[in-house]
């Protein structure tokens, strides 16, 4: 059987051969992007990694459909969401681990070891680099003044990224503060929220509007596009990291879990660990322009290049417990 497998919602998956030393993999990054790490993990343990890519919420609905009958040992997934509803539908398990509790920032993994970050994404604010002076917008606040109106770009409010950005104002500022900066927001968008990410940079490289809300690694796919205009949206627009003298700017985790059914739970952590060593770290981060998880090493030339910034790593174990605040807010205007 082919090691990589790409899950699609229609098909039925035929057993992975779940032998003492084997591990099977439920993956969101692309299959032939973590081929390398996988294939030099097998070397080094001498253990048999089978590997099913998919988006992260067909991943996470296998999962449920199959329960217990699951073959899968290891999810990696992204979104502290998506990662605490695995938690609450009792789709992972508790793991211990001390290389990864002393590697790993405890503001990155659960308390109780169902899941530990691997690498961070900042969802952060781009500008125009030929209509926006960048010392106007020092912090999220700032997007709802009155002057960008008809000037914001963002995807529809209800994607998971939102719903953690705004979690985290929730959190961080409270309910009424959020409420506020909901409705702000909605009045200076330059159009109904539409299209991902990147599509919001490419708004602003095309003079649809002057700043957006975007995960910072889509900046850099952008610079390693095929396409000529994504190339030249990089170069025309800017990244700024708001909220520097409070609080910080939103960031975001991608990370591992070991599976309620796994039978080869053992070598689902060598698997973890083996993600946190100093050299992988730096494989795992570069893959989709994310930032180590690991305080002690530092992101490659690009990251570095878009500047140093406060994150606001305290808000991510405590997403989960605003979400449905946050859902309430995005709905009640329409975001």
């Amino acid at each position: 059987m082919n090691k990589y497998i790409y899950l699609l919602s229609a098909m039925l998956l035929a057993p992975v051969a779940a032998a003492e030393q084997s591990l099977n993999i439920y993956s969101f990054r692309q299959a032939e992007l973590i081929a390398p790490l996988v294939e030099k993990f097998e070397q080094q343990h001498n253990i048999d990694v089978n590997v099913v890519s998919g988006k992260a919420d067909k991943i996470m609905s296998r999962l449920i459909e199959d329960g217990d009958d699951s073959f899968a040992d290891l999810l990696l997934t992204s979104n502290v969401l998506r990662l605490e509803r695995a938690k609450k539908e009792n789709l992972i398990q508790a793991v211990e681990s001390k290389t990864l509790t002393d590697v790993i920032p405890k503001e990155l993994r659960d308390p109780e070891g169902y899941w530990f970050g691997l690498s961070v994404r900042a969802r952060t604010i781009f500008y125009a680099k030929d209509r926006v002076n960048p010392k106007l917008v020092n912090s999220y606040q700032d997007l709802s003044d009155p002057k960008w109106q008809g000037k914001i770009c963002t995807r529809k409010g209800s994607h998971l990224y939102n719903q953690s950005l705004l979690a985290s104002f929730i959190h961080r500022y409270g309910q009424a503060w959020s409420d506020q900066w909901v409705k702000s927001i909605v009045g200076n968008l330059a159009l109904r929220p539409a299209g991902g990410d990147r599509d919001q940079l490419r708004n602003i490289s095309r003079g649809v509007c002057d700043l957006a809300i975007v995960n910072s690694y889509y900046y850099g796919m952008l610079s390693s596009s095929d396409s000529l205009r994504d190339k030249q949206a990089y170069e025309d627009v800017g990244i700024l990291w708001p909220n520097q003298t409070k609080g910080g700017t939103h960031v975001n985790i991608s990370a591992a879990a070991v599976t309620r059914a796994a039978k080869n739970k053992q070598a689902a952590i060598t698997f973890i660990e083996f993600l946190v060593e100093s050299e992988i770290q730096m494989i795992y981060a570069d893959i989709n322009y994310e930032y180590p998880v690991r305080a002690d090493l530092t992101p490659n030339a690009m990251l570095t290049k878009w500047g140093d910034f406060i994150a606001d790593k305290a808000s991510v174990t405590q997403l989960h417990n605003h979400q449905q605040a946050a859902k309430g807010l995005i709905e009640k205007y329409n975001w």
